[in-house]
């Protein structure tokens, strides 16, 4: 069975979503420190979980842009983005 291993992008990101039903659905993302700044648009939401990192919730989702996955993560108190690349080995 293989496994999944996510690597966290350094930077700071900016997220498009949209907000339907009162849930959140990523559309784009785009690492803002880079010079090109090229969006990545997703074609899927393959997962959604939650958790708690101390007192903030963070949601994250599992997203595919139709050649690579990414986990997209926000920290619904500091309302902060990271970015982590998924290999499968």
């Amino acid at each position: 069975m293989p496994t999944v291993k996510t690597i966290q992008l350094p930077g700071p990101i900016r997220v498009a979503v949209v907000i339907e039903q009162g849930r959140i659905k990523p559309v784009w993302f785009e690492q803002t420190d880079r010079l090109s700044r090229e969006r990545i648009f997703i074609k899927e939401v393959c997962s959604l979980w939650d958790h708690m990192e101390g007192a903030a919730k963070v949601i994250s989702f599992a997203v595919w842009d139709g050649a690579n996955k990414y986990v997209l993560a926000l920290n619904t108190k500091a309302f902060t983005w990271t970015l982590e690349v998924a290999e499968i080995c």
